[in-house]
């Protein structure tokens, strides 16, 4: 498969997931909402959520589910897309974080580093990009 149809196959299915399309990508407890708010709880460039600082054990557990949730969305849907699981999830992770993330929010980038979004946009990762 052609590495540019590849990448096409991807973001469509990210885009998919990105907007809800399955309810997993975005479906989130009332507790992660808060913890987002806060800044304790992002969304990250490989397609998951992530813990910014601490967090109580019940926000943890809801964010692990939600992990759990995604990258089952993520195995299913890059199985029929015939891509590997983490190139799914990271394309995701692009459009979540073009998309979703809020001003005031933070969000963590694949270097590891954590941002809050300010009154611009997010900034993408190089790869998205290719992607996007």
């Amino acid at each position: 498969m052609k590495m540019q149809t590849k990448y096409w196959l991807i973001l469509a299915g990210a885009a998919a997931l990105a907007v809800g399309g399955t309810g997993v990508a975005m479906a989130q407890a009332s507790s992660v909402i808060q913890a987002m708010a806060d800044g304790s709880v992002g969304e990250q460039a490989d397609g998951y959520l992530g813990i910014k600082g601490s967090v109580s054990s019940v926000v943890k557990a809801e964010v692990d589910s939600i992990n759990i949730k995604r990258r089952a969305a993520y195995t299913d849907l890059a199985a029929k897309r015939g891509v590997t699981v983490s190139d799914m999830a990271a394309a995701t992770g692009c459009k979540t974080l073009s998309s979703r993330v809020q001003t005031g929010q933070s969000y963590r980038l694949n270097d590891g580093s954590w941002h809050v979004r300010g009154a611009g946009a997010v900034a993408l990762p190089d790869y998205c990009a290719t992607v996007g």
